[in-house]
């Protein structure tokens, strides 16, 4: 089961709420993000910047000055697929070469 986003959530601040059973209970906004080998996180608690639009405020405060400057994200993700090219009129006319079966295979035991 996949879990729900918090709606308090934006990108890069996440939401911060710890259980209501937990022995120390949490709230507040995390930044967090990365910007070439540099990861940047930082938390804003509500009790410390008192409450919590207090500390959505702090955090988007942060998440701007933060970002102007490291510089640009660079994508490392998946590559694409490269297009497909028309092959040429030579490639086409030559046959791929069979392989050669040899008597002397290895057999597997």
């Amino acid at each position: 089961m996949r879990k729900r986003a918090n709606p308090d959530s934006e990108a890069n601040i996440r939401r911060i709420d710890s259980k209501a059973k937990a022995k120390k209970q949490t709230h507040g906004f995390q930044v967090h993000f990365l910007r070439g080998r540099e990861a940047v996180t930082k938390m804003f608690s509500d009790t410390v910047y008192g409450g919590k639009e207090s500390a959505r405020r702090a955090a988007r405060k942060f998440k701007r000055s933060a970002m102007a400057e490291l510089p640009e994200r660079v994508f490392r993700g998946p590559v694409k697929a490269q297009p497909v090219r028309p092959k040429s009129k030579t490639a086409a006319k030559t046959k791929p070469k069979a392989k050669s079966t040899s008597s002397k295979t290895k057999r597997r035991r």
